[in-house]
């Protein structure tokens, strides 16, 4: 995923909460799709932080490694 965040000379730095549309990203799925997920109680675990819908990223990558079919 190439979503950091860096100014010139400093390190790039991953964010760990991640947005729905930056996990579209990563997962494949659309937005509107985890959206359902989330009206389901099915998909990545979420919070949120006043209205807005935060995934953190280790859950993301802990989610997708979870359907790994061997």
């Amino acid at each position: 995923m190439s979503t950091s965040v860096s100014s010139p000379g400093e390190a790039t730095v991953s964010p760990e909460y991640l947005t729905p549309y930056q996990v579209a990203q990563m997962s494949g799925f659309t937005p509107k799709a985890l959206e359902t997920m989330r009206a389901l109680r099915k998909g990545p675990p979420y919070f949120k932080v006043g209205r807005r819908v935060r995934y953190r990223a280790s859950d993301i990558r802990a989610w997708i490694e979870g359907g790994l079919v061997a």
